[in-house]
């Protein structure tokens, strides 16, 4: 040991001394020890090495603590009357002791997280449990808990389920104490930081900790006190978002109890603005959980109660009040303010009136239970103040009417622009007109004052209404005309002011969208001269309108003769191209020292193309309407979607199948066909224009270029704008591709990148320069843009290969080389803001070798070792993965990358002017283990980047590049085992690797070592998550993988996971996510089951679908089955429970979910399932009107008219196999015929008694035939004979079987012997009957070959 360390170690064992004076010497030397370069040294090295036998971090901290409970114990012993002097310098000790722990725990963790996780949370729960150490140390040990543990990452992925639990119930039982002296607000925030931890960390709280919550809100409204209530209702937001998707019915039940509380709490308590934020966040997710999408009814998916209802009226007139309220402060507070309401407020208040409005109410008595005051809510018999609220349209009318302060009118804009615009249907026909009449006489009045945008975009949202309305009456429409003249006036004469620019446009193309006036010719005007100029609404209007209408030839303008040649007269559509590719910031169209607008703005993609290529047309329409037809391109839309709760209120419409598209996706095998080009014939002199002009601008740029000085964007703009005409005239068809590429325009974009491509070479030499990140980084994300790899044709496609052209080998290799040195970059972890480190620790930094192949499902060795490095400390509770983390020179960096990427996957499909390969090869070297460091946050954004980007669909990655690209994948993923955040993020990129893990040689050594490497990452998920070591997100990205493993390889000749020595198929586990314990992924297992039936594959844009082999499917059928129903039998063993009324709800979605898509998608297995489902109705109590739902939806699909004649064609087997269940629970009484729509068993029996009949007879059930006759008051004689053909088609067949051997069979046969004699006797049907049926045998081989 080191003399350092020994002096250390001394010093520790002297803190323990029984002299309080020794001690005290001490610890003076204890503080000037932990802080020495050298001790530091040693004891990281030995806490990182996890050598027990020296001296490290954690045994110092035993020691420290030793001292800490003989001091208290001192402090806990002394006389408690003692004088103020002696009080206070007891305090003042208590003091020191809790500063001396803090130091010392950021002396321990100052450069990386090095005390263990368990000592720390062991000291701190120990500390404030006890009562006495709690009193004395527990504001100082809760403030390191939340400042020094849950904001370290580290901490926060090691922490338990049942520590996060424990922590949740202290710190909860501490806030509601009725303790003074306890700071509830630090509570609070800690609570908050608790239950986040827990619902991202593990599958989150238990139902049972709700009841903390609806203590905690008692206790907000009986003490009158709000301290933490914000922290506490953040809290609890973030538990019943996690909680809902399980336990819905408990959360809307929660929600009737203790919103009434809440709204007490906002009208008689003051309450800040931020408190009220989180209550109304609060009141939404309620609207969200008991009516998903809107959902109004139960019929249609809501939750409904009568509390419930009173609660929303209740509310209604509470924000009534609200805003009222704000606008009245708006108006008489001096100083500036905002005449409109935070978006928050207004989307409630829109929620509420879509589910309050109705046609029939106008006004309502409601009861005012939040009013009351604590003794009266108390007190139940206590009447409620009552009060007559207004309900409908009438009110939004009368607010719209009765006052001109823009602070009370804006308001109510806000409201009626969202109801109309979520809901549209919310607005009746007859209230048009009305609602009409009063938005065109605010539109005119303070035309440039606050509110016109507001009406403008509530006009807007009116005309798109009116464009859906389909049954409004003639004398309507007419009506509505004339307002919508009017308005189309105003709004056109208001079209230059700035401001409200894209607000008049708006409504310009709402009401072309809605066809609601017929188009004049001064409306085209617009896009030619210098009443506006070329923007995003202008140009998006311009589509629009050149979509619906035809663009007029020629119209007057004045600037004709000075804009064209005299000697011809300039076209409406040539001036409009004109307008779009000349106009300036200045009013000069002939001053070319000022570059256009189209260079400076980021139009839509290909907006101002398609506009400019359609304009060349003889039929400007069609070809605009061609052009937009394409199908959206997925490279441009799928980094746009955001997480929300609308992906929880689509799980609740399918658990109740009021959203069934599930059923629709499985039957879809239809080929799309690129729509053939319709031969569009070209203006020759309006395409020569359009030539001339974009040659023109791009020798502008040229001529004026500066590598210093010219804005790199400006070219990329233009050198785009080129490519994009050039590529929408390829797609419809009047110039080919080769001939493009020869054309003077693609040579011109040639000259603008290589131009541009200076700017990079610039960059190169000098990556340090911050004040061009921002400049690089658009330049990269234009470039991007301008890329498709898409499978789908389109002009895109066609526009990203003439761009793939532009880029030279030496731009790329550029791009590739800064990429290199911007990754060897690395900040030192002070960089991010944190504490300064020390010297620099050659050994701080101890790694496993040969982590690839570390152990994934160990719990200790490497993946400690790296959570434990540099990157970790500095990120805290923060996601490795926020863009906090990184700075302006990592974010161009990891745009740089991507481009790259896009680059090489899309150059598989086009010649161009580098070699790809090389760059693969460039970007495969940043992950090479002489480089990646996952440890640090860019660098596992760089591997996240290149694992879902590089791997292309239509042209996969070299099998061998796909092995250099999976290298890492186990060492990242056993580094990060335990951040479920990063887990699922890791899994979600996994998808685009495994459809290239099916190309090429299957023996090849390449390719099984790729699958090898990747499977045992997903073998080794599928083993943390049975273990229940992994959380619901985690686990439904790894049912998304499972799910393209099995499109990929369907047999699982090769997607075989080996786990614990054990070899598991692909399409052996899927089915076990049908039994997980959470409700999403059990859907999300449910929705998909169809990969086991059928072989998927892409082309392109279509999906080809083809059964697989009857064995598979089969087997398939039972293990799906078994497992569904096997969560069912989770719940019917446990004891009656009304928190399982949920659980037991989900279970039996997912069982019918199941059941239906096999139905769906399996021919074989078709008759199996349906019998499975009415087996299930009797056996797993699955609610008859669901299954009829689904049933209509699956006789929908298939092609039936009605539900009952679906389930007529199958009656007779399932009546088979329901009289073959040889128990009384599942006589033909017990069938349930409630699916064939027959309300009672008469009406079935009266219907069906044909196909019942004879398989009650081969049974010898002949006394149930006697009641069914009985039930029909028919003679059970006749119903034998008008059923004795079908009798005897039953009975033959066993005849047939004489002589098997089957013993089984041969007492069948001994039955139907008998049966038969019995029919022939004189007293039942006698040998009259049989001559009526001499086609017996060709009866019975027709229902053979039916068979």
């Amino acid at each position: 040991m080191s003399l350092a360390l020994n002096d250390l170690l001394i010093c520790c064992r002297q803190l323990e001394h029984d002299r309080a004076t020794e001690r005290r010497k001490e610890v003076e030397k204890f503080k000037r020890l932990i802080r020495d370069p050298e001790t530091v040294q040693h004891l990281d090295r030995h806490s990182d090495s996890k050598q027990s036998k020296y001296l490290n971090w954690d045994a110092v901290f035993r020691f420290l603590q030793k001292y800490v409970q003989k001091e208290t114990e001192c402090l806990r012993t002394a006389k408690p009357s003692v004088s103020a002097s002696t009080q206070a310098t007891r305090q003042k000790k208590m003091q020191e002791i809790s500063s001396l722990v803090k130091y010392f725990i950021k002396c321990a963790n100052k450069r990386a997280p090095r005390l263990k996780c368990q000592e720390l949370l062991n000291y701190i729960m120990d500390t404030v449990k006890d009562s006495f150490n709690g009193a004395v140390y527990g504001a100082d040990c809760s403030n390191i808990l939340l400042k020094d543990i849950l904001s370290v990452r580290k901490y926060w992925c090691e922490i338990s389920q049942q520590q996060w639990l424990e922590l949740f119930s202290v710190y909860f039982s501490l806030y509601l104490k009725p303790a003074q002296d306890i700071n509830r607000v630090l509570v609070a925030r800690i609570i908050h930081a608790v239950t986040k931890g827990c619902c991202s960390q593990t599958d989150g709280l238990n139902s049972k900790f709700l009841d903390f919550f609806s203590k905690a809100i008692q206790h907000a409204r009986q003490e009158k006190s709000s301290a933490g209530l914000n922290h506490i209702l953040a809290a609890f937001i973030t538990f019943l978002k996690t909680l809902a998707v399980n336990f819905r019915i408990r959360v809307c039940q929660l929600g009737d109890e203790i919103l009434p509380t809440l709204l007490y709490i906002w009208t008689q308590h003051r309450l800040n603005d931020s408190l009220k934020e989180v209550i109304i966040e609060l009141f939404q997710l309620q609207i969200y959980v008991h009516h998903p999408k809107g959902a109004k009814t139960q019929e249609k998916g809501a939750y409904e109660s009568s509390k419930w209802k009173s609660i929303l009226y209740n509310l209604y007139d509470l924000l009534i009040n609200e805003i009222s309220h704000i606008g009245s402060r708006g108006k008489y507070s001096s100083g500036s303010r905002n005449v409109a309401v935070k978006e928050n407020l207004i989307e409630l208040m829109a929620d509420i009136c879509h589910q309050i409005f109705n046609e029939d109410t106008r006004s309502l008595e409601i009861s005012q239970s939040y009013t009351t005051t604590q003794r009266e809510f108390n007190d139940y018999s206590a009447p409620c103040k009552k009060k007559k609220i207004g309900l409908g349209w009438e009110v939004i009318k009368d607010h719209l009417q009765k006052s001109q302060s823009d602070f009370d009118l804006v308001p109510w804009l806000q409201i009626t622009t969202q109801l109309i615009s979520k809901y549209p249907s919310s607005l009746p026909n007859y209230e048009l007109s009305p609602l009409l009449m009063i938005l065109y006489q605010l539109l005119p009045q303070h035309r440039h004052g606050e509110r016109t945008p507001y009406v403008l975009r509530c006009l807007t949202e009116v005309a798109l209404c009116q464009g859906k309305k389909s049954d409004l009456e003639g004398s309507q429409k007419s009506d509505l005309l004339k307002f919508w003249i009017k308005i189309w006036s105003l709004t056109f004469r208001g079209i230059s002011s700035e401001q409200i620019q894209a607000e008049n446009f708006g409504l310009l193309g709402a009401i072309i969208q809605g066809s609601l006036i017929e188009v004049d010719r001064e409306f085209w005007k617009l896009f030619t001269g210098s009443a506006c100029r070329p923007s995003c609404p202008a140009v998006c209007c311009l589509t629009l309108a050149m979509t619906i209408c035809v663009v007029p030839e020629t119209v007057k303008t004045g600037v004709e003769q000075s804009t064209c040649e005299v000697n011809r007269s300039c076209s409406l559509k040539e001036l409009m191209m004109k307008w779009l590719l000349l106009s300036q910031l200045e009013d000069n169209f002939e001053d070319c020292t000022e570059l256009p607008l189209v260079l400076h703005s980021n139009f839509p993609h290909l907006a101002v193309e398609k506009i400019l290529v359609s304009l060349t047309m003889k039929n400007c329409k069609a070809a605009m309407n061609f052009l937009q037809t394409v199908p959206g391109c997925e490279q441009h839309q799928k980094d746009q979607e955001e997480p929300s709760f609308s992906e929880v209120e689509e799980l609740f419409l399918q658990t109740t199948f009021d959203k069934m598209d599930f059923l629709t996706t499985v039957k879809e095998c239809a080929v799309e066909k690129h729509q053939a080009t319709v031969g569009f014939s070209v203006h020759q002199n309006l395409k020569e224009s359009l030539d001339l002009y974009l040659l023109g601008l791009s020798e502008q740029l040229l001529n004026n270029y500066s590598s210093e000085t010219t804005n790199a964007e400006m070219l990329i703009r233009c050198s785009s704008l080129l490519v994009g005409v050039l590529g929408c005239y390829c797609y419809v068809g009047v110039i080919a591709e080769e001939e493009a590429y020869r054309s003077e325009l693609f040579q011109k974009a040639k000259s603008l990148m290589q131009c541009a491509g200076e700017s990079i070479t610039l960059f190169k030499n000098k990556t340090s320069e911050e004040s061009r990140f921002a400049s690089l980084r658009n330049m990269m994300n234009l470039c991007t843009s301008c890329l498709c790899n898409c499978t789908k044709p389109s002009p895109n496609k066609i526009a990203s290969r003439f761009f793939l052209r532009l880029l030279t080998s030496k731009l790329m290799n550029d791009i590739a080389d800064i990429c290199r040195s911007l990754a060897s970059f690395i900040r030192k972890p002070f960089d991010f803001g944190e504490v300064e480190s020390g010297e620099d620790d050659p050994d701080e930094n101890m790694e496993v070798e040969d982590q690839s192949s570390m152990n994934l499902f160990s719990d200790s060795g490497a993946s400690e070792a790296g959570m434990s490095g540099d990157g970790q400390s500095t990120f805290g509770a923060m996601n490795p993965l926020a863009e906090e983390h990184l700075s302006k020179q990592d974010l161009l960096f990891l745009d740089m990358l991507k481009f790259l990427c896009v680059c090489v996957t899309t150059a598989q499909t086009s010649p161009v002017s580098f070699r790809a390969a090389d760059i693969r090869r460039k970007l495969l070297m940043l992950i090479d283990t002489s480089m990646l460091d996952p440890t640090k946050s860019l660098h596992l954004h760089m591997y996240l980047v290149l694992l879902k980007e590089l791997p292309g669909e239509e042209y996969p990655l070299p099998m061998e590049e796909v092995v250099e690209l999976l290298k890492p994948l186990s060492n990242v993923c056993s580094l990060y085992r335990r951040d479920q955040d990063v887990c699922k993020t890791v899994l979600d990129h996994f998808v685009p690797v495994v459809r290239n893990l099916c190309q090429g040689d299957m023996d090849a050594e390449n390719t099984r070592d790729a699958q090898g490497q990747f499977l045992t990452v997903i073998g080794a998920f599928w083993h943390l998550a049975k273990e229940g070591k992994c959380t619901f997100p985690v686990r439904m990205a790894l049912v998304k993988c499972l799910k393209t493993l099995l499109e990929t390889d369907p047999y699982s000749k090769w997607a075989v996971l080996n786990v614990m020595g054990k070899d598991f198929p692909v399409n052996e586990v899927f089915p076990h996510f049908l039994a997980d314990n959470h409700h999403q992924v059990g859907m999300l297992a449910a929705e998909s089951i169809n990969r086991l039936f059928q072989d998927m594959k892409y082309r392109g844009s279509s999906t080809l679908l083809k059964a697989l082999p009857l064995k598979l499917q089969q087997t398939a059928f039972e293990n799906a089955y078994l497992k569904a129903q096997e969560g069912m039998r989770e719940v019917s063993h446990r004891a009656e429970n009304p928190e399982l009324l949920d659980e037991t709800y989900n279970r039996k979605s997912v069982l019918l979910m199941t059941i239906a898509v096999i139905l769906c998608c399996s021919p074989v297995c078709e008759k199996q399932a349906l019998f499975a489902l009415c087996k299930s109705v009797k056996e797993n109590g699955l609610e008859p009107h669901l299954v009829k739902k689904v049933l209509e939806k699956v006789s929908e699909t298939f092609g039936y008219r009605r539900l009952e004649d679906f389930m007529a064609s199958h009656l007779d087997y399932l009546v088979l196999e329901w009289l073959n269940l040889q128990d009384t629970e599942h006589s033909l009484y017990s069938f349930p015929f409630i699916l064939l729509n027959y309300t009672n068993v008469e009406d079935f029996y009266r219907s069906c008694y044909k196909v019942l009949i004879p398989h009650l007879v081969i049974r010898s059930r002949f006394d149930e035939v006697k009641s069914i006759a009985n039930q029909i008051d028919e003679d059970w004689k006749s119903l034998l004979t008008h059923c004795f053909p079908k009798i005897l088609v039953n009975i033959l067949p066993y005849f047939a079987y004489e002589g098997t051997g089957d013993s089984g069979m041969a007492q069948q046969r001994e039955t139907a012997t008998k049966v038969y004699d019995m029919l022939k006797d004189e007293n039942l049907l006698g040998k009259q009957t049989w001559p009526v049926y001499p086609s017996l045998s060709q009866i019975y081989f027709a229902r053979r070959m039916d068979s």
